[in-house]
């Protein structure tokens, strides 16, 4: 009998904690998606998301700056005539050639045979 009245007060313990933590759960859950909550995480969220949009930006144009920079310093080396007002006479070596450029396509269409080229389909 003492056997029984145990097992009982141990079956009613382990179930009253059971039931008692899944109430606070469940309580936490629904406090979580409660209106207000949700517009708070919603103006958090969206905060953090505007800094680093902003960041990107930022970074963005100081690549792009450079990367300009660069692009006009190359062009301007293989375009410009005569002496640099800014450079030493004779000390710079001078810029580079161009290389290689693209000839442009003829406006002439061109035919290309196929005979032989395509295998049919099984």
């Amino acid at each position: 009998m003492f056997k029984r009245i145990t097992w009982m007060g141990i079956g009613m313990a382990v179930g009253a904690t059971g039931a008692f933590r899944a109430k606070r759960k469940m309580e936490e859950t629904i406090e979580r998606y409660l209106p207000e909550q949700v517009a708070d995480r919603a103006v958090t969220s969206a905060r953090g998301v505007s800094q680093v949009v902003k960041a990107a930006a930022t970074e963005g144009r100081e690549v792009m700056r450079a990367t300009e920079t660069e692009l006009r310093a190359r062009v301007e080396a293989r375009t410009f005539v005569g002496e640099r007002p800014d450079a030493p006479a004779a000390s710079s070596p001078p810029p580079d050639p161009p290389g290689p450029r693209r000839q442009s396509r003829s406006t002439t269409p061109t035919t290309h045979s196929s005979t032989g080229r395509r295998r049919a389909r099984r």
